[in-house]
């Protein structure tokens, strides 16, 4: 492959409202977009850490992504497994570099090949992918859909009025996946669990702190909802280690805090191995990265209701992103991410 330019720019998304969770509010988010291009085609990857989720900062980022450039400036012919090498080398404890340069190489590859980046994975891919709404969804209300709410506050009974009045927005036909960031500990999570008791709730995510797997055990032992870890998984060491306390039924991956698109793979392997559920979930990156998710989903064939539709809460994006029609995306058969252009 000869390569023509690369490229990394800057971007900036702005929440239509301030964005909250029990961590933190935020109004912005910011990340950089990195393009190759070859024969005038272009491939792009989405670089976006987030601070108190990522290894690493903003400016730790695009040093990554600037030595990658660097390490290939003056090679124009470098063929697609060097390429990956390279990724794995400039992404070292820094997955948010190693996911954008991966996904900037296989979208560029799979336009190369004139094959959707879901198909250029695996040709087995699914078509379609299932999403989780969420409370500022404006869609009319069907069978069994599944939306997410963030809990931000500490008073377990304002949220119990909260998950309630969602269920009603939703007349009764969604199933509510609990979002806390870590943020209860074991005695309040047990309380709530039992105040739960008969309402309609897919799964509670990362109900304690990202290092309470003792805790997250125990909780599983005083509720039938399923628990969701999402925080506490990283790489491979971790899950193994959230499968070894026995502290979770269900599988959170963010690929932006993982990485290569192989350790995400590996991940899945050992997950369905021990028949745990899983999906997919952003980290509030631009539709780049959305879409790089999507067509992942796709190609990993993944059957839970994925968290990437994300797109409803900002005002600005580089590039569109699918309507989800009855919680389903259907992919075309575009080339790559199905994006040639980019507004930055």
């Amino acid at each position: 492959m000869i390569l023509d330019s690369i490229k990394t720019s800057p971007y900036e998304l702005t929440f239509k409202k301030q964005y909250s969770n029990s961590k933190f509010s935020i109004s912005y988010r910011q990340g950089f977009i990195i393009s190759l291009s070859s024969n005038g085609i272009n491939g792009y990857g989405d670089c976006c850490p987030l601070d108190q989720f990522s290894e690493e900062s903003y400016e730790q980022s695009c040093y990554g992504l600037e030595g990658f450039k660097l390490s290939i400036d003056k090679t124009k012919e470098i063929d697609f497994e060097e390429l990956m090498h390279l990724a794995e080398a400039h992404g070292e404890s820094q997955p948010s570099v190693q996911f954008a340069i991966e996904f900037a190489i296989f979208d560029l590859c799979s336009k190369l090949e004139r094959i959707s980046l879901n198909k250029f994975i695996n040709n087995n891919s699914d078509p379609f992918v299932k999403i989780n709404y969420y409370q500022e969804s404006q869609v009319e209300p069907f069978k069994d859909m599944v939306v997410k709410l963030k809990i931000v506050s500490s008073n377990l009974f304002d949220e119990i009025e909260r998950v309630d009045r969602v269920l009603d927005q939703f007349k009764g036909m969604a199933k509510l996946r609990l979002d806390f960031n870590g943020s209860m500990d074991l005695t309040k999570a047990i309380r709530f669990c039992k105040m739960l008791d008969g309402k309609s709730i897919d799964y509670l995510e990362q109900p304690l702190s990202k290092n309470s797997f003792e805790d997250m055990h125990e909780l599983s032992l005083h509720t039938d909802i399923p628990i969701a870890a999402d925080e506490m998984i990283t790489d491979i060491i971790s899950l193994n280690k959230v499968l070894d306390y026995q502290c979770a039924d269900v599988f959170i991956l963010k690929p932006m805090l993982i990485g290569g698109i192989n350790r995400c793979r590996e991940m899945i392997k050992i997950i369905t191995s021990e028949s745990k559920r899983y999906n997919i979930s952003s980290l509030l990156e631009s539709n780049i990265g959305r879409l790089s998710y999507l067509h992942l989903a796709s190609a990993f064939n993944i059957s839970e209701e994925s968290g990437i539709a994300t797109n409803i809460f900002f005002n600005n994006d580089i590039c569109d992103f699918p309507t989800p029609v009855n919680g389903i995306i259907k992919l075309d058969n575009d080339s790559g991410i199905g994006i040639n252009e980019i507004n930055l």
